[in-house]
């Protein structure tokens, strides 16, 4: 392969369709390619279609039409054990009366792989996710953040080329998904394959992916790095669905702005919107304001640092003035039919 030919995707998918029998649609003809070893986080509302698009890349879900393609190999029809994918679950899934080695070994068991070799195997990936010591624990005595080291030791075992990865961290609690997840970057990395996160969590695909894929109603609505796409989202649903915007009608059209970017100033100090201060909710590092803007039922958000809030405090009542910087206002692009969506 010379440098001028495109390096194949990890994942493509190519007008994707998943409709069922009822014609219902879960996923409408989508098209995706996701660069080799990257991390890539779909993400949406709950029923936005990508944990369905998950199981048929995994072949957990049969497609109605269109390829997936893995490395330019069409696996769509492959049966899932045959596709050079692995998945782990949300729950984990492991044998609550096998030990976290006879649990990675698993797979290599149904195989007919002998004893010898299949412990030794699972012993060295346990060794590598740092639970080589915890071998001969049964998974109700580890923690979550142990037991899901042990899920990646048992995906990772039957060395796939694409790990799949269902809301791998939802059941966790929050200091610990933060922990969890940056362990799965570490390993991501240290690994070398792709992975494809499934989360319903703004905030978790922006800390993991390299690509994130934001879906709506089964279709792809904007995919790019978490940079482009909180600041420059494609669409009204995306700036909404990304949170941290106000989504505003001005003489131009629609506009995102973040609520970050937004200066308050004292009602009477001249051209602005006018808005009245409805809730203040202190987050620590920042406080968020929330208002109504004057003559409309519009309500907008606004971050201030915790510093600027003390030096000028807002109460429930006060009336404000909110400019911006005309390049902090986002517009979005024309609605396309078919969004465009590469992620290589």
């Amino acid at each position: 392969m010379d440098d001028h030919t495109p390096q194949p995707a990890a994942i493509e998918l190519i007008a994707l369709t998943k409709r069922y029998a009822q014609g219902s649609v879960a996923v409408d003809s989508i098209d995706l390619r996701i660069a080799p070893n990257s991390y890539c986080c779909l993400l949406g509302p709950s029923g936005c279609g990508k944990s369905t698009t998950l199981r048929m890349i995994a072949g957990h879900e049969s497609t109605t039409s269109g390829d997936i393609l893995l490395e330019n190999r069409n696996i769509t029809s492959l049966p899932a054990a045959a596709r050079g994918t692995a998945m782990m679950f949300q729950s984990f899934a492991l044998f609550p009366h096998l030990s976290a080695l006879d649990n990675v070994a698993f797979s290599l068991k149904m195989k007919g792989v002998d004893r010898t070799t299949r412990l030794k195997q699972a012993q060295d990936l346990l060794e590598r996710v740092a639970m080589g010591h915890l071998a001969q624990r049964k998974p109700g005595e580890l923690s979550g953040g142990q037991q899901q080291r042990v899920a990646l030791a048992r995906a990772l075992i039957t060395q796939p080329r694409v790990l799949l990865l269902d809301e791998p961290l939802s059941a966790l609690d929050p200091f610990l998904r933060i922990q969890m997840r940056a362990e799965l970057r570490h390993w991501q990395k240290e690994l070398g394959l792709t992975f494809i996160h499934v989360t319903h969590s703004q905030e978790e695909a922006m800390a993991l992916a390299d690509t994130m894929v934001v879906m709506n109603h089964g279709r792809i609505e904007q995919v790019g790095p978490p940079h482009t796409v909180y600041n420059r989202p494609a669409s009204e649903f995306v700036a909404r669905f990304m949170g941290g915007h106000n989504v505003l009608d001005t003489t131009d059209g629609k506009v995102a702005v973040r609520n970050d970017h937004i200066q308050l100033a004292p009602a009477h100090s001249g051209s602005g919107w006018l808005a009245t201060i409805s809730d203040v909710e202190y987050q620590g590092t920042y406080v968020l304001l929330g208002l109504k803007l004057n003559g409309t039922d519009d309500s907008v958000s606004v971050m201030l640092p915790e510093a600027a809030f003390v030096q000028q405090p807002y109460a429930p009542g006060d009336s404000v003035n909110l400019t911006w910087a005309p390049w902090q206002a986002h517009t979005f692009p024309p609605v396309l039919d078919t969004p465009v969506a590469t992620a290589a």
